[in-house]
């Protein structure tokens, strides 16, 4: 049966529009700019038509696993909070999260459409929250360890002789940069979440008990609750799922090399996936949704070494379309399919309750006040 989430939590299709209409902007300034950096507007043009159609199955495959990894991820994070939500279910709700994620900056629409798909298959709103939370700590702890790990395991030697375009930079150092800073960032997050009470205490010492101090509380709040209920049912789960989370993530990293296979440039394998690592690390910092414009540029930037100009925009633009467009097509036709349908029952319950008001004003009669009740 489903969940009724009239009363707790809504998503707001403009608000989905915009996010899509600003991602598809960026995306297409990007390209743009791509378009003035090489200077060949038909060679560029002509480059898409090297695209061979045998690896289109191989790039298809590779949005399925990320949407099937996704899915198996929060299935395992329900089991031990209670929720037996069925697996085509959770990839549904997996690949609706994860293209509100693309048109949001940081990803943070993700949460919100995981949180409205669990509670319309009959979740109470504290576990989908305390769900949520466990899909956050999950990816902290994946992307934090696998950088760290690339890096000490020496992945930067990889690319150590590659350097970018902008400003120079070597691609080794970038990729040290960005592992050590996303794995800080996740370290300062699992400790705030573990132990809140000085980071509470800091923060109404600094900011006082103003209405968004209250909401920063109850985020520390409800995340410390999470990481409390899985440290005492779910243990196991939690490492599986950081394992599982190999595989959306894996998919991701792989569609780079897969897309340059498909224009035919046989690249270095680690080379082209480590490469595609530190991209990912770079988006998630971006300002815009899904780091549309910014994407684009470093895409290009980083590919440079492996493709010849007239391939840039061909490459970057359909490395971005089997990344994120396909899911934000198929994923967003979840979204709206859930709002139509919630729209419907909403409608069918305002008629029920009409008709039965009327059924209860009728009976009383139009003498003696005391007319019949409405049913229910």
């Amino acid at each position: 049966m489903k969940g009724d989430t009239g009363s707790s939590f809504r998503l707001s299709p403009a608000a989905i529009r915009a996010g899509a209409a600003v991602f598809a902007a960026a995306s297409l300034a990007g390209l743009l700019a791509l378009f003035l950096i090489s200077r060949d507007l038909s060679g560029s043009l002509a480059g898409f038509r090297r695209f061979s159609l045998a690896w289109l199955p191989v790039c298809l495959g590779l949005v399925v696993a990320e949407w099937a990894g996704a899915g198996l991820r929060l299935w395992l994070l329900l089991r031990p909070i209670g929720l037996r939500i069925r697996y085509p279910a959770c990839v549904r709700i997996a690949a609706a999260s994860t293209a509100m994620a693309y048109i949001t900056p940081s990803g943070t629409g993700g949460g919100p459409a995981q949180l409205y798909g669990v509670l319309r298959s009959g979740a109470s709103l504290g576990r989908a929250v305390a769900a949520n939370f466990a899909t956050l700590i999950v990816n902290l702890l994946f992307l934090s360890a696998a950088g760290i790990s690339a890096w000490a395991l020496g992945a930067a030697s990889e690319i150590e002789t590659i350097r970018l375009p902008v400003a120079d930079i070597s691609a080794a150092r970038l990729f040290e940069y960005a592992a050590l800073g996303f794995g800080s960032v996740a370290a300062v997050v699992l400790l705030i979440a573990a132990s809140p009470r000085l980071p509470r205490l800091v923060i109404v010492r600094a900011f006082g008990r103003g209405p968004r101090v209250r909401s920063a509380l109850k985020f520390l709040h409800e995340l410390h609750g999470s990481i409390r209920i899985y440290g005492a049912r779910g243990k196991t789960t939690l490492v599986l799922a950081v394992l599982v989370d190999a595989i959306p993530f894996g998919a991701r990293f792989l569609m780079g090399w897969a897309v340059l296979r498909g224009f035919g440039i046989d690249a270095g394998f680690w080379n082209v996936v480590i490469l595609h690592v530190l991209l990912h690390f770079l988006i998630y910092f971006m300002p815009t949704p899904g780091g549309a414009g910014v994407a684009e540029v470093l895409a290009a930037a980083l590919m440079s070494p492996f493709l010849p100009s007239s391939l840039l925009v061909a490459y970057t633009a359909a490395w971005r379309f089997f990344l994120a467009w396909v899911t934000i097509g198929a994923g967003g036709a979840v979204v709206f399919g859930w709002l139509r349908a919630d729209a419907r029952r909403a409608l069918a319950r305002v008629a029920g309750a009409d008709a039965g008001a009327a059924d209860g004003g009728g009976g009383g009669g139009a003498e003696g006040g005391t007319g019949g009740r409405s049913p229910g």
